[in-house]
């Protein structure tokens, strides 16, 4: 080996192309955004702003994109030693510190670099000037840029930091080239993902840190608490808050690499019941009133490093906590919050970016010991609540009902289908006025002209009714589709109908409530075929052959999407 190969002194890595792979880390653009406004609340922010600016340098008429991101703080500032190093991997004037939120001096870096190529950072301390450095990964690719230079005094050009008095930080990434979402969406998300995940920070109740305002593209940022408990900033302050169960609390030991004076650390755990007028009623879960209020996306659970939340979502292999979809849906009503400190870090997993922690196997194991009876018991709680109110419910549609002639043989069945009724006559193409009257006919005889009305206006009000009456002849079920309303009637004439009956008759003396949700399931089936109808377009000509697959395509999809509602 030649000599001179010998003593050429070699780096740890190959600068331009390492910084290129590190842009494909396990970041999102949420979790990027979160690592700037870490750097600023550890230097004591209690402003902080983020401003999305569109892109300017080229038409796309078809969706936004995202030409800058600006991060704004007052927080203490960089002197121009520390700003010379902030965007150097692995510095950190905290290196190491799990008494704060963060500890690699990696994190704004590399989820700058996983958005954008080019970072600016000017910064100011207490009676001192701005003072700017940068990257730039256009710059290092083409031999430009080798080092980060030395900061020069140079004032920020923006608007975003007029509000900083004596000392902040101004962070800018441009060349964005990571935009995978919405420019909308992405500003929404923020909204929701920042509120989440620095709720103590903004509600100052984050140990050892500031009450932190945070604004972005000039609106704040709103807390949501995933318990439910903590109202203030969530824009829900006058709302009732959930019922905090007893917390629990265990020690784990803290691992040697931790480098603690602590032998054990403290595990919080809190869990509660959201409000009853959150709850409500089976399968309003995903309406807009809980979409409001992000009760949608309440199914998971927290868990917070120092106050900070790294990680929200299903713990993996945990189905002990509710594994069914059934069991999932009515999780969201149930909020869990899960707190460690930074000393437990390898205990939880955590990763250099603060993202996607989960406890290893033997906590996880001691975790969902201790939260599987308590999610039992407010699943049952909570199902017992709703089948209490459908029962309430049922009893006032029977009433209703039986007042125009509707019986109340398939009660079960028309409470349910009048809650989801605008989700199922969603897409209904066929609205024939004319049918009205024939229809109130058939569910009244011998009603008058004047109480025809209230029998019409009984069934749009349910929107879809199914009852029993006798015809002449074999045909087993009766479709009729009107305006907005539709009915089924089974013929109690038929061989079907008689075959049923004595099998549900017999199915009810072992076990009754088997037996209404056998009923409630043959309706549903009947009703996805007349769903199915209700798709095709009167009005289109087809062949027979034609007409066949599309009527079972859509009575499957439409099966599919009543059973789910039903289920959960």
């Amino acid at each position: 080996m030649p000599a001179e190969i010998e003593n050429v002194n070699q780096g740890f890595v190959e600068q331009d192309t390492a910084l290129e792979s590190m842009r494909a880390s396990d970041f999102d653009c949420y979790s990027a955004y979160g690592e700037v406004i870490d750097n600023s609340i550890q230097a004591f922010a209690t402003d902080i702003r983020l401003k999305f600016e569109e892109r300017t340098d080229r038409e796309n008429t078809r969706r936004k994109k995202i030409g800058r991101v600006l991060f704004a703080d007052n927080g203490e500032g960089m002197d121009q030693y520390l700003l010379h190093r902030c965007l150097k991997l692995g510095h950190s004037s905290r290196y190491n510190d799990r008494s704060g939120i963060g500890r690699f001096g990696v994190g704004m870096t590399l989820g700058a670099i996983h958005e954008c190529q080019r970072v600016e950072v000017y910064s100011k301390i207490k009676g001192g000037k701005w003072y700017y450095t940068y990257i730039d990964l256009e710059e290092i690719r083409d031999g430009k840029l080798s080092f980060i230079p030395s900061p020069v005094q140079k004032d920020p050009k923006t608007d975003l930091v007029d509000y900083v008095e004596d000392s902040g930080t101004l962070v800018i990434w441009s060349k964005y080239d990571k935009q995978y979402e919405s420019f909308e969406n992405i500003i929404d998300e923020s909204h929701f993902w920042i509120g989440r995940t620095f709720r103590k920070f903004i509600w100052g109740e984050a140990q050892g840190y500031n009450k932190v305002d945070i604004y972005i593209n000039g609106s704040k940022v709103k807390a949501f608490d995933p318990l439910f408990v903590n109202k203030e900033n969530t824009g829900f302050e006058t709302e009732t808050p959930a019922i905090l169960l007893k917390p629990q609390s265990f020690p784990w030991t803290v691992p040697v690499e931790a480098n603690s004076k602590n032998q054990s650390s403290q595990i919080e755990i809190n869990v509660s019941l959201l409000p009853d007028d959150y709850r409500r009623e089976s399968g309003k879960g995903g309406d807009q009133f809980s979409k409001d209020r992000f009760i949608n996306r309440n199914e998971g659970i927290s868990i917070l490093r120092n106050d900070r939340e790294v990680f929200y979502g299903h713990l993996p292999y945990a189905n002990q906590l509710g594994g069914s979809e059934a069991d999932r849906n009515v999780n969201r009503f149930i909020g869990c919050e899960i707190a460690f400190k930074a000393e437990l870090d390898t205990e939880f997993e955590v990763k250099n970016i603060k993202r996607g922690a989960k406890p290893v196997r033997e906590l996880k194991v001691e975790i969902i010991k201790r939260l599987a009876p308590t999610f039992r018991t407010q699943r049952e709680k909570i199902r017992n609540r709703w089948n209490e109110k459908s029962r309430e419910n049922e009893d006032d549609t029977s009433t209703n009902n039986s007042k125009v002639g509707i019986s109340s043989t398939h009660s079960k069945t028309n409470e349910f289908l009048k809650k989801t009724k605008s989700t199922l006559l969603k897409n209904n193409k066929i609205n024939d006025t004319e049918k009205d009257e024939v229809i109130g006919k058939k569910i009244n005889p011998e009603a008058s002209e004047n109480e025809i009305d209230k029998v019409i206006k009984a069934l749009k009000e349910n929107g879809i009714t199914i009852d029993e009456k006798e015809f002449i002849g074999d045909s087993f079920i009766d479709i009729e589709h009107g305006n907005q309303l539709k009915t089924l009637f089974y013929n109690t004439n038929s061989t079907f109908y008689k075959a049923y009956s004595d099998i549900l008759d017999e199915l009810k003396e072992r076990d009754s409530e088997l037996a209404d949700k056998y009923k409630v399931l043959l309706d549903l089936i009947f009703v996805g075929y007349m769903l199915a109808e209700s798709n095709i377009d009167p009005n289109e000509k087809m062949d027979g052959a034609t007409f066949a697959n599309e009527l079972k395509q859509y009575w499957a999809i439409n099966l599919s999407k009543i059973l789910k509602k039903w289920n959960s």
